[in-house]
Parts: structure tokens; sequence; C-alpha cells
């Protein structure tokens, strides 16, 4: 008599079996039961598609608009503004095109590279045609940028020297009486950095360090002008200065005046951070003739990367509207990355990286 527990045994091992038996024909594809079919291979379609988007990005890309291209589908005319070489975008669209399995079959110029044709085939047939043109009739407007990087002065470890090293233009504010101060300063006047001194000034929430620069609102007159001139010896090869926060001595009328009575003498400008709405200080500098302006952005008041590019996008809009902006950053590893990544793309597009000096009025 076979033994119950073996009856048992052999019941589950059959129905295992045709549990994995099912498994495997409902897994199988099926016409009309496939709800998740797998991507389709590009068509001819797909291309033309993905190669026409191709043609607007890069072109936008350099600050071309959308009303210096003209004609249909099969026929482009780009008119290349004056300050812009047709063999920029020209190369970029080859490659481009290259890329999304276009051929080119017929790449023209003449001998002043001022008109360039690309005529491009998809599986050997004909299928648009692009023309780029010097139009000395226009211009791209994008604007001017001017960065400025504050608080060197507490390091000057790799990540300075790499902030330093960066190959766009930017001005360097140094804050007076730390320990690397008069070093960055050297350095960055080395390498044709502009440089700043960046002044600390009484905030509302009062967490400043009592040293001999910062200039308080409990402060006589004297006291003050004696800082300043202090604060100017302390950085060499400065051009102007700037206050370290200071939200509530830049509402201070008492302060500011005995401050810019005295940065008058020294033939410097003067950015207003605007760490605070309500700050005077740009009226202060303007009432005792000092060159001056006012920051527009903070680049990374929030240290991630999304927010520092969606500020350098904001900063571009204003820029391009405005004819110029400033902005105001901090030597941070991700700050750095971020501009390595996104100025390049900014001047590709027309715009002009200055010293904030350009900037004064």
């Amino acid at each position: 008599m076979v033994a119950l527990w073996k009856i048992r045994l052999l019941w589950t091992q059959l129905i295992l079996a045709l549990i994995l038996v099912a498994i495997r024909v409902l897994d199988r594809p099926e016409p009309g039961l496939n709800f998740l079919p797998p991507h389709p291979r590009p068509t001819d379609y797909d291309r033309e598609e993905a190669i026409r988007l191709a043609f607007y990005e890069v072109l936008l890309g350099y600050g071309i608009r959308v009303d210096w291209i003209s004609g249909d589908s099969r026929s482009k005319i780009v008119r290349i503004p004056i300050d812009l070489p047709v063999l920029e975008p020209y190369t970029e669209l080859a490659a481009r095109f290259r890329e999304l399995g276009a051929q080119i079959l017929q790449a023209e110029s003449d001998a002043f590279d001022e008109n360039m044709t690309l005529a491009l085939a998809i599986e050997h047939q004909p299928f648009m045609n692009v023309v780029l043109r010097r139009d000395a009739s226009i211009a791209r407007t994008a604007g001017r940028i001017a960065l400025v990087i504050d608080d060197f002065g507490y390091t000057f470890n790799s990540e300075i020297k790499n902030f330093l090293e960066l190959k766009h233009t930017f001005t360097v504010s140094i804050i007076p009486g730390l320990q690397y101060s008069a070093a960055v300063a050297n350095a960055a006047h080395e390498r044709n950095r502009q440089v700043m001194i960046h002044l600390p000034m009484e905030p509302k929430n009062g967490k400043i360090d009592r040293d001999d620069y910062v200039l308080l609102t409990e402060m006589g007159e004297n006291e003050i002008r004696d800082r300043v001139r202090r604060a100017v010896t302390a950085i060499p090869h400065a051009v102007g200065l700037n206050n370290h926060m200071g939200s509530l001595a830049t509402e201070n009328d008492t302060l500011l005046a005995s401050m810019m009575a005295e940065v008058s003498k020294t033939g410097l400008f003067f950015l207003d951070s605007r760490t605070d709405p309500g700050t005077r200080a740009h009226f202060w500098a303007q009432k005792f003739g000092i060159p001056t302006a006012v920051n527009d952005v903070f680049l990374d008041a929030i240290p991630e990367a999304p927010f520092i590019r969606q500020q350098i996008l904001y900063l571009a809009e204003i820029a391009g509207r405005r004819g110029g902006a400033i902005a105001i950053g901090h030597p941070q590893e991700l700050t750095l990355k971020v501009l390595q990544e996104e100025l390049p793309k900014l001047e590709k597009r027309g715009f002009r990286l200055v010293n904030v000096s350009e900037m004064m009025k």
C-alpha cells in the first residue's frame, strides 16, 4: 500500500507543473493581447521629425530668432546675425544631422564663409536643403551678465583654486581680515580677475563676527569711516566693494551716509548686494556720486543644482529684457559645477560675460 505522504507529494508536484505551464502560456505574447508592445523601431517619418526638431534646437541655442528663419519643410533659409560666425551653427547642424542618420549630399561655402549650404537625404532620398546667410542688418541683443562670487578669504584650498581657474569672466569679492584674504586677492589679480571688498555689515539676525571691519548701526561716523579705510587697505587690487550681509545696516541712513562719504574718497564703485528689500545703500551711493549698481539674482541661496540652473535662466531673462543683469554666488563646488555647465550655453546664445565694473552707473 502506497504511503499517504507519497500520494500527497505526487499531487503537489503535478499541481506545480500545471502552474508552470500556465505561466509560460500566459506570458507568451499573442496578437491583440499585448497591452505593452515593445518600442517600435524608428521610421523614416520619426527621423524626419527628429531632424526638423534638431534644426530649431541648434539655431535657437545660438540665439537665432524664429523670424530669421524662412522657407518650407523642404527648404530653409537662415539669416545669421553679424555677431555670430556662420561656421559655428553650420558645423553643429551638420554634426547633429549625421547623428540622427541623415546623409549630407552637399556641403558648400563661399570664399568668405558667409553663405553655407547643407543638402540632406534620408536613405539616399533628398529630404531638406538648409542655407545659412550672414546678414549685417541683424544682431543678437542677448545682453551683458556680470557674475560676482562672494565670501572668498576663509580658505585657499583646491576648491578655491578651481574657482579662480574658471574659464569665464567673473568678479572675486573678498571679506577683509581673514587668513587668506590677501593671498586670494593677489592670486585673482594674477589671473586678471577683478577684485572687490566684501565689506561685513550688520544683519537683522545679529549673527556676525564683531571684528575690526564690520559696520554696526551703533557706531559713530569716525569709527565707520576708519573701518572703511581699514578694509580698503586690507584687500589689494580692489576696484569696488559690496556688502556682506547687512540687512539691518543697509536700511540705516546714518550709517550709510558715513560709509558712503568715505567710499567716495577711494575711487571705488559700490554694488548693493540687496540682502534686504528695504536696502537704501544704492540710494546713498548715488547721493555721493559713487558708481553703483544693484544685485539682481542670488544664484545659490538654495544649494541645489536645479535651483541654481533656474536662477541662471532667470538671470538670462533679466539680461535679455533689460540689456544687462548682475548675479551673486558663492565659492561652492556645486555652484562651480553648474556654472561650468551653463555659462558656455549663455555665451553661445550671445550673452556677454563682463566684469561687474561694466555694469556701474
